[in-house]
């Protein structure tokens, strides 16, 4: 290599013996052009770069392929003079320490490549979790702001960006499926929606399960794949099967799913989904007559037994298997808390203020849209006003009783924003009654729609607690609305009917409940007494089952040993049975409300992970629909539907990019 202006070197195949340089290039990454010497007449001049020369190799092998051998002996030689030139100039010099030299080489090429790593890592969860443009790689003022920082750090391409985006993505299915699939599988819950853009539809579906050693609940994004065509219930049926079989989840290990209460959802369930069976039979008269007839029902017709995996019967392409279908508790109570009040209201004499009172708040909220009137409030009041949302009930509970929070500078507000009207010590009287009538299901909503704090044990004590704190208003003599108070507790009655009536349809939130140490058998008031020695049976007779069923898997039974053959009239079957009664009844009589105690009762604990493990609300594929929502925003809506799944899928599972 020789030397040329700006420090910079050229090749040795331009040193003029087979090429002359006709222009010196100001940087290494401009052209330079050189002159073939071999050929006298035609002059020809060839371009290439100082980086890479393969074009005048490439017109050597071509065009002068006679010298070819004697150009790659002189290249050859020529190299090797110069390396042992170099390497004789070093020894001559005693003070050089040629190891060191060569272990901060090695070092400082393994800090940069590792540094590398980290920034590309970095640069990717940065794209992904901070929903940034994919272009976002290919900006000149971000690449600057990199370059400024450290200017050996390589921005990788978008199209580079796009590949490990992908790579990550089979990289985290690869990671769920092998934990679905894990010995002992985990009991699974997923919820399911789908979500409308102004030209696409998308199914939205999250699982949810809890570890057998700590008992913490974990989430995860399964997918928000495009929905094609009409939401018709067989449609939905189809893609969500196929979603559940992509991770190899199977039917026994899926033990619901939980959705709004749409008719075409509750359709396809109806028509595909399959109920559990949670009347627990331990009657051995039954076992006996079964015995007995057994003899008589014999056939001469010769059977063939063929064995089938639930696995493979889920994943068949014409069979469409859905877990057992639950409804969205807090769907149900926004419907209490909206349609059925507003039907409620019409018929009472409140609707009259009512309808005054909304007026005069909805003129406000409307108000503090707008930036001028918003300025203003904000200076009033220290704070910006909260207006209801279409989509979240809870919003309006939230907007009134922030008015009522600022009720002595509301009517200053009014005035400010040249409002006609003030509100009055009445108006303001409704607004705090019709708070106090909401309350209660907006705190219910609230406990109903966490997703890591929440089991579906709860879900039986919050509706017991919700109408009986509804029943409690009747006491606060209200002016407006004590009209309204029995017929929404009717209402909420009406809509949770099996569960108020403690039907069999509903044991396994019944089981849930009672093996959740917080509640056990306490949650049953006296109104349900005449229940008490059902579910207390039921339980047990569950415990008996899940023992009997680990004692089958427990024992290796073998044909080649007779020892396991061998039945002994002593054999203590009764009270293996009864140590599963024991457990269950020591359990419920333990003061203890921590779930840690479930470490005591490992019969119970099965039992607590099996029916805790759904959840009471469809909120966590809500909130991963608003996360979507920002990912398909208007400067990002050209993404394709299968980059846009990654994201959606990546930025939801983003505590396990690190994994």
């Amino acid at each position: 290599m020789s030397e040329v202006k700006n420090n910079l070197s050229i090749p040795l195949i331009l040193d003029g013996k087979y090429f002359k340089i006709k222009k010196l290039p100001e940087t290494e990454n401009e052209n330079i052009k050189a002159e073939c010497v071999l050929c006298n007449y035609a002059k020809k001049e060839y371009s290439g770069t100082l980086r890479s020369t393969s074009n005048f190799r490439i017109h050597i092998k071509r065009i002068h392929s006679n010298v070819l051998e004697e150009f790659e002996n002189y290249i050859k030689t020529t190299v090797n003079e110069r390396r042992g030139t170099k390497r004789k100039l070093n020894d001559s010099n005693p003070n050089t320490p040629k190891q060191q030299k060569l272990h901060l080489y090695l070092n400082d090429h393994q800090k940069n490549e590792s540094k590398q790593k980290t920034f590309d890592k970095n640069l990717l969860n940065y794209i992904i979790c901070s929903m940034k443009p994919l272009s976002s790689v290919e900006d000149e003022h971000f690449i600057k702001m990199i370059n400024d920082i450290d200017g050996t750090l390589k921005i990788f391409s978008r199209r580079t960006l796009s590949r490990r985006i992908l790579e990550n993505y089979t990289f985290i299915c690869e990671k769920l499926k092998n934990l679905f699939e894990s010995d002992p599988r985990p009991s699974l819950c997923t919820t399911t929606d789908i979500w409308s853009t102004k030209h696409k539809s998308f199914m939205g579906v999250t699982a949810h399960w809890i570890d057998e050693t700590t008992l913490t609940r974990f989430s995860c994004v399964l997918a928000c794949r495009r929905f094609r065509g009409s939401h018709t219930y067989d449609k939905i049926a189809e893609l969500l099967h196929e979603i559940i079989c992509e991770f190899s989840i199977e039917r026994e290990q899926l033990i619901s799913t939980v959705t709004d209460n749409g008719s075409n959802f509750v359709k396809a369930f109806k028509d595909f989904g399959c109920e559990i069976d949670c009347n627990f039979q331990t009657d051995d008269s039954e076992l006996n007559d079964d015995r007995e007839n057994s003899d008589e029902e014999e056939s001469t017709d010769q059977v063939t037994f063929e064995n089938i995996e639930v696995n493979d019967i889920m994943t068949q392409g014409t069979t469409i298997f859905l877990p057992h279908h639950l409804r969205c508790a807090s769907h149900t109570l926004s419907l209490i808390a909206t349609t059925d009040f507003n039907n409620i209201l019409k018929v009472t004499p409140a609707s009259r203020i009512n309808h005054s009172v909304m007026g005069k708040c909805t003129t406000l909220w409307n108000l503090s849209r707008r930036p001028k009137s918003s300025e203003i409030i904000h200076n009033i009041l220290n704070c910006s006003l909260k207006y209801p949302c279409p989509t979240r009930w809870n919003s309006l509970y939230d907007s009134i009783t922030q008015l009522l929070k600022y009720k002595d500078k509301l009517n200053l507000v009014l005035k400010e924003l040249n409002v006609k009207y003030t509100l009055k010590d009445i108006d303001l009287e409704y607004l705090e009654e019709l708070a106090a009538l909401l309350k209660p299901i907006a705190c219910a909503l609230d406990f109903l729609q966490s997703e890591n704090q929440c089991y579906y044990g709860q879900l039986l004590p919050t509706l017991f607690s919700l109408k009986t704190r509804l029943e409690m208003l009747k006491e606060k003599n209200f002016r407006h609305l004590a009209n309204m108070i029995t017929p929404l507790v009717n209402a909420l009655v009406k809509r949770f009917n099996d569960f108020f009536e403690l039907s069999p349809s509903i044991n396994e939130a019944i089981l849930a409940t009672c093996f959740h140490p917080c509640f056990k058998l306490r949650w049953i008031s006296n109104e349900y007494d005449h229940e008490k020695n059902r579910i207390q049976n039921l339980c047990i007779n569950a415990a008996e089952n899940i023992f009997n069923n680990d004692l089958t898997n427990n024992s290796n039974y073998s044909d080649d040993d007779d020892e396991n053959f061998i039945i002994f009239s002593s054999q203590p079957v009764a009270k293996t049975v009864k140590k599963a009664d024991l457990e269950v009844v020591t359990f419920f009589n333990d003061k203890s409300k921590s779930l840690n105690i479930l470490n005591n009762y490992p019969i119970v604990k099965k039992l607590f992970i099996r029916f805790s493990t759904s959840l009471c609300s469809s909120a966590p594929v809500e909130r991963m629909f608003s996360m979507a929502g920002f990912i398909n925003n208007p400067t990002r809506n050209k993404l394709s539907d299968s980059t846009f799944e990654k994201l959606v899928f990546l930025k939801g599972n983003r505590d396990k990019l690190s994994l």
